[in-house]
């Protein structure tokens, strides 16, 4: 397949061109800056936000497209202007697709924060209700990828927590590994103990690369998550092990939520299912640099 990643420099789209191009497909990379280059693997400098042409595909069209470019640090200082910024990346690209390639399988990456809360498991039925500006983007990137659905294979992916190396700095487990090397002793957590949904990197490639393959319908909307309970508490004694340490955690709020998912949808239309413990996942994240 001639797959185009829309955000390949990120933690998530470096992963997913290393898979994509272990797969054997032809890749083409949009990022803000040129990255490396090779045999199957092309790369652009694109602004999303600026008034230039996007780049047309070289000679037959894409026939799939991640769309991954976003702000998607939800504890940022967000604005109107980001979550707008959001949107007309979003907008930009399906309608470029649309446009130079029709049928294109268009996958746009949400996020389980579009969701209401809920103490269930969350399926992708249950109302929506986002109370985040971040989680408002991407439920207007969601609306907008949607309007396509009828000229593209428009799939809408709502990942949960993906954790591995390589998160961005100002994510929970980046700031954690710091702390943790750096001796901090007690573990202070400025959150709750909540109780979340942890998927690891490796088992989301492997998801991602299913959508390739699913006969579903145009507007399929799929979470992607373990559909594991896990307390934060237990992702930091997760990855404290993994680093031979043993300090006291702390929480700063007695208060818990949950926001787990339902992964269910997925694996009964691809077989996928994860495999990759959290042991796996904090011995990974510990073991890299």
């Amino acid at each position: 397949m001639k797959v185009l990643v829309v955000g390949g420099s990120g933690f998530i789209g470096r992963a997913l061109v290393a898979r994509l191009l272990e797969a054997g497909h032809e890749v083409d990379i949009w990022d803000r800056a040129m990255g490396d280059e090779g045999p199957r693997l092309r790369s652009h400098a694109v602004d999303l936000l600026g008034e230039e042409d996007l780049p047309r595909p070289a000679g037959h069209p894409w026939d799939a497209a991640f769309h991954l470019a976003a702000y998607s640090v939800p504890g940022m200082a967000w604005t109107q202007d980001l979550v707008m910024a959001n949107l007309r990346m979003t907008a930009r690209v399906f309608d470029h697709l649309a446009e130079v390639a029709p049928g294109c399988r268009a996958i746009f990456t949400s996020s389980a924060f579009v969701y209401a809360p809920a103490s269930h498991r969350i399926q992708e039925t249950d109302p929506l209700g986002a109370v985040h500006p971040y989680a408002l983007s991407k439920h207007l990137g969601e609306t907008w990828a949607l309007s396509h659905q009828r000229t593209l294979k428009v799939f809408i992916v709502r990942p949960f927590n993906q954790v591995g190396p390589g998160m961005a700095a100002g994510l929970l487990v980046p700031e954690l590994m710091e702390r943790i090397r750096g001796g901090e002793d007690p573990i202070q957590m400025r959150g709750r103990d909540d109780i979340r949904d942890f998927l690891d990197w490796r088992d989301a490639m492997d998801a991602y690369l299913r959508l390739l393959e699913v006969d579903a319908p145009s507007g399929s909307i799929w979470n992607l998550c373990s559909g594991r309970a896990t307390r934060v508490s237990e992702l930091v004694r997760a990855l404290l092990l993994a680093c031979g340490r043993e300090y006291p955690i702390v929480f700063a709020d007695p208060a818990v939520e949950s926001m787990v998912g339902d992964p269910s949808h997925l694996m009964a239309a691809t077989g996928w299912a994860p495999s990759r413990s959290l042991l796996d996942t904090a011995e990974a994240i510990a073991a890299a640099r």
